[in-house]
């Protein structure tokens, strides 16, 4: 595994740190007190620096979320041979998987709670370089690849049922998340990746809230709606639970509710978006898009037919 290049780490003073890597393909790598991490998606600087006066803003409100980290001559990251690369600083602990109905619960609140207090530090101004769940073409754009649109017209070069199947889920959801009033939703900072994966715990407590790469503003519930679908629909029981536990600490509107499958949707679709920039600029099959558009939208068609379960639930 190639390790991070000498003038990365002579930037962020790490030249004389001991390296582990943390990923199996050397995106992610770890010194005692740091975190070096090679991006594709990072956009602009001012995107950078808006990231790290978020995760600050969390830490004041109480939030374990890591400093970034910049070089010594205060950029916040480096460009070498068509990546980025950033640093913050190591939070201790380690993900766990949730897999009981109180987990699922612990989790809705800590994001209702979030939300709750990113909502009080909201910068009234879009992240520079991304935009909202369906802006795909800032996505596309922040990697240097092009527009989705292009992205998918290569695609169909090599697998024209791939792409039309992709084509066919984006008009879909843009129709009725317009339909639904999605542009009408309140904004706020959204953490963009809110998983068990990006959860740290150590002795029971949390300790780590990491991975704000794709923090923005947003609707609320555009960080709750990928919980639903990470790889396979949510276990009833387990959505039930995160709806409950969310619902306890900031109220889903009715029509916040009535979004919710087109937010999966529109989910899955930045899934694509980011997979298809994976495709173009590093080459390979697009083996995960095609078992999103394969595998997981027609799972989810039929999961979200019986979501009406979760309105019970629902306070607002």
């Amino acid at each position: 595994m190639r390790k991070p290049p000498m003038d990365v780490l002579r930037a962020f003073g790490l030249e004389r740190q001991r390296l582990q890597p943390a990923s199996p393909d050397g995106r992610v790598w770890l010194t005692d007190a740091a975190v070096l991490k090679r991006r594709r998606l990072p956009g602009p600087a001012g995107g950078l620096r808006w990231e790290a006066e978020l995760r600050a803003a969390a830490a004041r409100a109480g939030w374990p979320a890591a400093r970034v980290v910049p070089t010594g001559d205060g950029a916040p990251a480096v460009e070498f041979e068509g990546w980025c690369w950033t640093c913050e600083g190591r939070l201790p602990g380690e993900p766990r998987e949730l897999v009981t109905v109180a987990a699922w619960r612990i989790a809705g609140r800590l994001l209702g709670r979030l939300h709750r207090d990113l909502a009080a530090a909201d910068p009234g101004e879009q992240r520079p370089g991304l935009g909202k769940v369906w802006e795909l073409d800032l996505v596309t754009g922040a990697a240097g690849a092009g527009t989705f649109n292009q992205l998918v017209t290569a695609l169909g070069e090599e697998y024209p049922e791939l792409a039309a199947a992709v084509r066919r889920e984006r008009y879909r959801n843009l129709r009725e998340l317009a339909r639904l009033g999605y542009p009408e939703l309140p904004e706020q900072p959204v953490h963009g990746d809110f998983s068990a994966k990006n959860l740290l715990w150590a002795n029971g407590e949390l300790s780590g809230l990491v991975d704000w790469e794709f923090s923005r503003r947003d609707a609320a519930l555009c960080d709750l709606a990928p919980l639903l679908m990470p790889f396979e629909p949510l276990e009833p029981q387990f959505a039930r639970a995160l709806f409950e536990g969310y619902a306890a600490v900031r109220p889903v509107s009715n029509q916040e509710f009535g979004l919710l499958p087109a937010l999966v949707r529109a989910s899955l679709l930045w899934w694509v978006a980011a997979e298809l920039v994976r495709w173009r600029l590093e080459g390979g099959p697009p083996a995960s898009i095609a078992q999103t558009m394969q595998v997981r939208f027609p799972a989810f068609e039929r999961y979200a037919l019986g979501l009406g379960f979760l309105r019970e639930n629902v306070r607002g």
